[in-house]
């Protein structure tokens, strides 16, 4: 039976499949690097239609964590993360160990 802990990790991994699908888009791969793409925020609310500014090398930097997601600021759960940076547009978040499994077997990227 999921925790919600794992509820959370879930619809959190579900934003950042649609955003790893954006970034591989023509027009956000041809971007300059210091250009602000949109990305979803990838908290755990999934009723959450808020945008996230990076820059492509921004993205590729939280990506390279399977425990990290970017969010709007203020959208983090303590309970079930951590924010380990913080930028006057996006937060980055780190996943608690406990749902380490669930982050890894979701990353687009390790599959």
């Amino acid at each position: 039976m999921a925790t919600r802990k794992d509820r959370i990790a879930l619809n959190e991994a579900m934003f950042r499949e649609g955003n790893e699908r954006t970034s591989a888009w023509e027009e956000h791969q041809a971007a300059p690097p210091e250009q602000k793409l949109s990305f979803m925020c990838e908290c755990a609310d999934p009723e959450c239609r808020e945008r996230v500014p990076l820059t492509m090398p921004e993205y590729e930097r939280v990506r390279a964590d399977p425990m990290h997601f970017a969010i709007v600021p203020g959208h983090e759960l303590p309970e079930a993360e951590t924010v380990v940076e913080r930028y006057d547009d996006y937060a980055v978040i780190e996943k608690h160990e406990d749902v380490r499994g669930i982050a890894e077997r979701t990353d687009p990227r390790s599959q």
